[in-house]
């Protein structure tokens, strides 16, 4: 399911493609289309730890609170009941967006929080460089990376108030960048590219209000620029932080650990695992290393039927009979991801991205890094494994 909210850019010199009025025209849309799928699945990655969402993250937990119309607008007066509570949601829903919006529009696939760069810099350094800190207040949420040696800064925002390239608020947004700076080897200041993304919140008591998304692209201070291992290092710390979180969601504590230190695994500790394959759609065949996440009810869902695995029911007759999510890596992206771990631990220029999937269900979500949302009707176990 698409919903749609009007399109605000500032400081893009060249409109990513995917946005523009016309292919061979460098202005932006006035629109963006948005599928809640994905949507979810950059909230879930970027919310969740272990503990699952609630009904299920394949039916994306807002979705109940949308109005039924092709825009994006809340039922009421938004999310929450109180001053505190929407402001909680919307900035956790902010964060998605953004994540939603630099993944799909410019290309950038992996994110780490700022904070846990930061924190890693006191058990690993980066080659010589470092983050500092240069004055107080907020500083942006993500260092996010679209390879070893492509990152960014991100900040996100969502609010139910108006939003103004103009105004003072978006002014002190843009300061935050200028909280922290990245140094090299030599300790001179490098630049780098950033990114604001700020989103507001239509909902049905303000119907001349529409959802919105603001983008721009600041930069930090410094004058250098960073090449070589300086560069790799940190964009291979920021992925290994993604894919720490992801592990920690397929309980993988130990794999979790070390991708978070960017530390190597001893052969000693193996990683046990279930493949999954996927059994329909034009993706049929593809394998992910996984598991389910179920609604309601703790017995088993599969059950041995003719020598095959089966999704078990206590009543076949029943339609209102809980079912499960699957959430997993696809197999040649596990592999290299523990391939790293088992080798220096730390990722290269050549690491893979999953191919754009295309839209077939509106309840399946892949993204490059591999990860994969969708109904566990749609997998079956094929094999247990330790890597």
């Amino acid at each position: 399911m698409n919903k749609s909210l009007t399109l605000s850019l500032n400081r893009y010199a060249v409109i990513p493609n995917k946005l523009r009025i016309a292919p061979g025209r460098n202005t932006a849309s006035g629109s963006i289309s948005v599928d809640l799928a994905q949507l979810f699945h950059h909230y879930y990655l970027d919310t969740y730890g272990r503990v699952p969402p609630d009904p299920d993250p394949a039916h994306f937990e807002h979705a109940r609170f949308l109005m039924p119309t092709s825009d994006f607008r809340f039922v009421g007066g938004g999310l929450g009941v109180s001053p505190a509570s929407k402001r909680s949601r919307s900035t956790e829903l902010g964060q998605a967006f953004c994540r939603l919006f630099l993944h799909e529009h410019l290309n950038i696939t992996y994110f780490a929080h700022l904070e846990s760069i930061l924190n890693r810099q006191l058990i690993r350094a980066f080659n010589g460089c470092h983050i500092v800190r240069t004055s107080t207040g907020d500083t942006p949420d993500y260092f996010c990376a679209e390879s070893v040696h492509r990152f960014y800064l991100a900040e996100a925002k969502g609010r139910y108030d108006s939003i103004s390239f103009a105004s003072a608020e978006f002014n002190s947004w843009r300061q935050q960048f200028c909280r922290v700076e990245l140094r090299n080897s030599r300790n001179a200041a490098v630049p780098i590219k950033g990114h604001i993304v700020a989103t507001r919140f239509a909902t049905e008591t303000r119907p001349r209000v529409s959802s919105g998304l603001y983008a721009e692209d600041p930069e930090s201070p410094g004058e250098a620029i960073m090449a070589g291992e300086d560069g790799d290092d940190l964009g291979s710390a920021i992925i290994g932080l993604h894919y720490s979180n992801i592990a920690e969601k397929l309980n993988q504590s130990v794999l979790a650990a070390a991708l978070a230190n960017g530390l190597p695994l001893p052969e000693i500790l193996g990683v046990p695992a279930t493949l999954w394959e996927l059994t329909f759609g034009p993706y049929a065949g593809l394998r992910f290393v996984g598991g389910y996440y179920q609604n309601g009810g703790f017995g088993p869902m599969f059950q041995h039927v003719d020598d095959r695995l089966r999704i078990a029911s206590e009543d076949g007759l029943r339609l209102d009979v809980p079912r499960g999510t699957f959430f997993g890596v696809e197999e040649s992206i596990f592999r290299a991801v523990i391939s790293v771990v088992r080798g220096s631990g730390r990722f290269s220029r050549e690491f893979p991205i999953q191919p754009e999937a295309t839209y077939f269900y509106s309840g399946v979500s892949m993204l490059r890094d591999g990860t994969v949302i969708a109904p566990i009707e749609f997998f079956v176990p094929v094999e247990f494994a330790t890597y």
